[in-house]
């Protein structure tokens, strides 16, 4: 974040004469073969050099790159756009002869200090990223930068040098021109006001978000007595910050390694950008901060990484990386959060030995076995994310982490049983989600105790007994933080605790798919705070619809499906005006629709099948237009669906069951009377004109797409998942994603 009024000198390198020449980190071994052939490059480079740079062959790239390259537009920190000439007029003010020199002299550089690959730089290879930088830097670029000369002459040009060349690389690798925003890069300036300051609604008038390249302190604050000063001339680069969803297209260029000083590289959630990381950023060794989260990048993690001992943060997360290095992250003693969860990374999970770490995602890769040893030293973890792998085994090396603040372990196949003395002095927990791992036991007392969970996932899995009635009883109403609930699809037995309305701040509560019994307590009506509530698939005596319901106007999502259910649907259901799933099927339900069903307007599911209800269906559900689910088969409707269909226009409806009438639009193959060898149209009792699915009357079995009515619902988006993240100063704050628990039970990206 920049502060437009912020006062400070932007850093100076104390030493101008820095020669490039340091021991940099390789860690590929250069076969003979290679070799040679880097050799035969050169020799042709020399060879062929001042014939090709003399000639007009310069000319014609220099023309043909000024085609290339249209003007491009800058969007300025007041938010108006000013057009400029990346390439300028072609003319830096020098003549064709100057000019020429220039190239052959940055040329002979490159090539000679190995800056980049001598492949890139060859005048055959003139629309390589490498060679299109080396033209624009020496023959266009208004800066007029020094070249500096290969026999080390001039070594007090040579990082100014390498500085702009290597960002206007980046700039070129990642298809820097079809940007949606240029951010400054390859403008006349100073390549520390290569960014863009983008205003928000949640920040000052005086403050923004950059967007670029920049020194420590913002450029843009320098006066113009500064800027006459040729303090740019010394200034260095620390922080690049790409500008996600920018269209960026390409590899990252091997030549970022140049930029020694670089403390922060962000390069994230460019969808095309693919390779693999390049070793030589293991050369970045004042870096603190590497995200590179949400491209397309594979092949290993570089073993070069071992030397940048001054990280804080990596964030490699949403690639496709296969590979990792223990020992070389072990060498990150600084490493604050590691983000590597959502690529392809096998085998067991590695042994890190981070005494600094407080976060740790390895989600959604392919490691398996148990959790190693080492992992019980990892003292200051606080948020850790294993889930959506293959491990197995116990759960206790994690009993010492006290530390633990969001744990997520869903998704595994461990093989644990859990009982009141598991994390029990885990009292800094936040977020628990054990959900589908295979645990067996009971649902421990004192998980209603810790004074911080928020979210509390224990679904799909083997657990048995009561719920602790009297811990949920003794929970102090007025503290108590819980807000996710999740417990569906296991085997708990007993009624709905008592007490249960002390859990005030709930706002999403399954315990479907169990087989717990009694009424369904009214205290869940003191509950006011409630958007989803599944208690369907239970051995309730429900009777009637509970008025208590009707008090729940937040409702988002509603499921009593299977619950034994009678009486008719009341007048009030209207009132629930939020719903947008509300499932009452198979139940007995009996009676006409209400209209006020019709004031339902954010619809998107409605599930009413396998009932008793009878009637037509009312003119009120022509306000629908929402809808995409209705099941009505298996009941006794008249009449017909014109409400229904009449209602969402020409948008067909994607789930609609019902019991058809053969003169409907729906053929007769598609209708369920071809069981048992019938083929002949069926009299049903209803006509449905866009119907997707018809069913011959009291045909249970018609509708058995389970997935369409799946008892986890369609709408609630589950919990918002914590991730770690570093503000510019370095602080560690925490941030959210969402986190949608019904996409991973369908198997969804």
């Amino acid at each position: 974040m920049m502060d437009d009024d912020e006062d400070g000198d932007t850093i100076i390198a104390d030493d101008l004469s820095i020669d490039g020449n340091e021991n940099s980190t390789t860690n590929n071994e250069i076969t003979s073969a290679e070799a040679a052939e880097r050799r035969y490059a050169k020799q042709r480079y020399r060879s062929w050099m001042s014939m090709l740079i003399i000639s007009t062959f310069v000319c014609s790239v220099l023309i043909a790159s000024v085609k290339f390259f249209a003007p491009g537009r800058f969007y300025s920190e007041e938010d108006t756009t000013t057009t400029y000439d990346i390439f300028g007029s072609g003319d830096n003010g020098m003549g064709d002869s100057a000019n020429q020199r220039r190239l052959e002299d940055a040329l002979d550089y490159l090539v000679t200090k190995e800056v980049s690959d001598v492949i890139t730089l060859l005048p055959n290879n003139t629309m390589s990223p490498q060679y299109m930088a080396a033209i624009w830097i020496s023959s266009i670029d208004q800066h007029r930068i020094n070249i500096p000369k290969a026999d080390g002459t001039s070594s007090k040009d040579e990082y100014p040098f390498l500085q702009r060349y290597s960002l206007a690389v980046l700039f070129l690798s990642t298809g820097g021109m079809s940007w949606i925003y240029r951010l400054n890069f390859l403008s006349g300036t100073h390549e520390c006001a290569w960014f863009t300051v983008f205003r928000s609604d949640d920040l000052p008038p005086d403050q923004g978000y950059a967007m670029g390249a920049w020194c420590d302190k913002n450029p843009g604050t320098l006066t113009e007595r500064d800027q006459d000063d040729n303090l740019w001339e010394s200034a260095i680069v620390t922080d690049i910050h790409l500008l996600p969803n920018n269209n960026a297209v390409g590899r990252l260029p091997s030549e970022l390694r140049h930029l020694r000083y670089l403390k922060t590289l962000r390069i994230y959630e460019q969808a095309f950008i693919v390779g693999e990381i390049p070793s030589g950023y293991g050369d970045l060794r004042n870096l603190q901060i590497l995200d590179l989260e949400a491209n397309q990048l594979g092949g290993p993690i570089p073993s070069s990484f071992k030397f940048l001992n001054k990280m804080t943060l990596l964030n490699l997360r949403r690639n496709r990386l296969t590979g990792i290095s223990a020992d070389a992250i072990n060498q990150m003693d600084k490493l604050a959060a590691l983000a590597l969860d959502s690529n392809m990374i096998p085998g067991k999970l590695p042994e890190f030995n981070l005494p600094n770490l407080y976060g740790l995602t390895l989600s959604d890769n392919a490691f398996t076995g148990q959790i190693p040893i080492s992992m019980a030293g990892l003292s200051n973890l606080e948020m850790l994310a294993l889930d959506h792998n293959k491990l197995t085994g116990s759960l206790d090396i994690l009993e010492g982490m006290t530390h633990l603040t969001h744990v997520y372990l869903d998704n595994n196949k461990w093989d644990h049983e859990i009982n009141n003395g598991f994390f029990a002095e885990h009292d800094n927990i936040t977020h628990l989600d054990m959900s589908n791992c295979s645990i067996r036991g009971i649902v421990p007392d004192h998980f209603f105790k810790f004074p911080k969970l928020e979210v509390l996932d224990l679904s799909r899995n083997l657990l048995e007994g009561d719920l602790p009635g009297p811990a949920i009883a003794s929970t102090n109403d007025t503290t108590t933080k819980l807000q996710y609930l999740s417990l569906h699809s296991n085997n708990i037995t007993g009624p709905i605790p008592q007490g249960i309305s002390k859990l005030k701040s709930l706002k999403h509560l399954d315990l479907s798919v169990n087989k717990m019994i009694g009424s369904i307590n009214e205290e869940l009506g003191e509950l006011k705070g409630l958007e989803y509530l599944f208690l369907g698939n239970n051995d309730f005596s429900a009777g009637k619809l509970p008025a208590w319901l009707q008090n729940l106007t937040n409702l988002e999502e509603l499921s009593l499906k299977n619950n034994n259910l009678s009486g008719e649907i009341p007048e009030w259901i209207g009132e629930l005006t939020r719903l947008v799933l509300l499932d009452l099927g198979e139940n007995f339900l009996n009676g006409t629709l209400p209209d006020s069903m019709g004031d339902l307007t954010k619809l998107w599911i409605l599930i009413l099948n396998s009932n008793n209800l009878r009637g037509s269906i009312p003119s009120s559900f022509r306000q629908l237009e929402y809808l995409e689910t209705l099941l009505i088969d298996d009941n006794s409707f008249k009449g017909n669906t014109a409400p229904v269909c009449e209602g969402r226009g020409m948008d067909r409806i994607t789930h609609f069951v019902s019991d058809c009438a053969s003169n409907s639009s729906v053929s007769a193959t598609a209708v369920s009377g071809s069981i048992g060898g019938w083929e002949d149209p069926v009299l049903a009792e209803i006509e449905c004109e866009c119907c997707t699915l018809c069913c011959l009357d009291e045909d249970i079995t018609c509708n058995d797409d389970e997935w369409i009515a799946h008892h986890e619902g369609h709408w609630q988006s589950g919990y918002e998942r914590v991730y770690w993240d570093f503000e510019e100063n370095g602080i560690v704050s925490e941030v959210t994603d969402a986190y949608d628990t019904l996409a991973q039970a369908w198997g969804l990206p």
